[in-house]
Formats: C-alpha cells, structure tokens, sequence
C-alpha cells in the first residue's frame, strides 16, 4: 500500500482547528483589504486637495513656505498611497485554495511583524515633520531657531513612538494569535509529510 501524502492532507483531529483558523484569516484578510482600501482613497484626495490648495493655488498669501510645507505633505501622501496600494494588491490576490502548507506560509509571513517592510515609512514621516516644523516655526517666534523645532519635535516624536506601540499592541492581539495558530499547524503538518 502506497502511502503518499500530499500538502492538502492533515493530520487527524486539525480539521476543527483548520476551519477555525481558516474563517479568522478570512475575517482578518478582509478587514485589512477594506482599511487599506480605504486609506488608499483617503491618501489620493489629501494628494489632490494639498496640491491645489498649497502648491498650484495663484493667491499671493501663499508664501514660500507653505508651499514648500504643501510639497512636503502631497509627497508624504504619495509615498502612503503607494505603500497602501502596494498592501491592496497583495491582499486583494490571496488565493485561499493554493495547498495548505503554501497558504500557512503565505499567512504566517502576511502576518509576522515586519520591521524592515515598514522601513519606508521613515521617508513619508519625515517629510510630514518637515511640513509640521515649517508650518509652526513662524507662530513660535517667542523661542529661539532650535527651540521651535525642539518643541515641534517634543509633541511629533512622541506622538509617532505611541502609535507604534498602539500599532505593534493592535498586532500582538488581533494578527499575532493567527500567524502563531497557522505557524503551529505549519509545523505539524509538515511533520507529517
């Protein structure tokens, strides 16, 4: 009697645990498409609005540096909506019928904490900063040069370190169960293989 095993088989009593699995990564695949989505949309109109209004808008009160700051912005947004557009299409191509050792590896690396994919997202922050610290330089006239940028960068810094750690506390309870549920099963059903 042969014994052949192919990479759709699983081991016995993993069914109830597949399925499980199976329903939240399609939840969670969805979820994320419709954010980025979204987002994606979100990103093109401030695009549109920042360069009409900030960079090709003719009114004289626009001075150099709120159009310099409006560069900054539509050049951030850009970067954003091709990082979620980027994010989109991968989602939008899941293919929940490849085997199954495929789909977990998919899955577990869709949802692993990717520090250096993110890397990135410095370019879009930092140009935010840029156009954040132009625009308030002029209102802070009180201080001294470095102090007005040390205060903007004493609200903006924190205000990125929190929402990377909402972001990784958001991931540690919604997609780290999944990658580490598909993970496990990955490994058992590779052991039976």
């Amino acid at each position: 009697m042969e014994n052949n095993h192919d990479n759709t088989q699983q081991p016995t009593g993993n069914g109830a645990q597949m399925n499980e699995l199976m329903h939240r990564l399609q939840k969670e695949d969805a979820r994320n498409l419709r954010i980025f989505k979204n987002f994606r949309g979100i990103f093109a109109v401030f695009i549109v609005f920042y360069t009409l209004f900030f960079i090709v808008n003719p009114m004289k009160e626009l001075k150099l540096p709120e159009r310099v700051t409006g560069v900054c912005y539509v050049l951030a947004f850009v970067v954003f909506a091709w990082v979620f557009r980027k994010h989109y299409k991968e989602y939008s191509t899941i293919d929940y019928a490849l085997p199954v050792t495929e789909m977990l590896e998919k899955a577990v690396k869709r949802y692993a904490l990717q520090h250096r994919k993110s890397l990135i997202l410095i370019i879009p922050l930092l140009l935010i900063d840029c156009g954040i610290t132009i625009t308030f330089y002029r209102h802070l006239d009180v201080f001294s040069p470095l102090q007005r940028i040390g205060l903007v960068q004493v609200v903006y810094i924190p205000t990125l370190i929190l929402s990377y750690l909402i972001g990784v506390w958001i991931w540690y309870k919604r997609q780290k169960p999944i990658r580490d549920k598909a993970l496990r099963l990955l490994e058992e059903l590779k052991s039976f293989m």
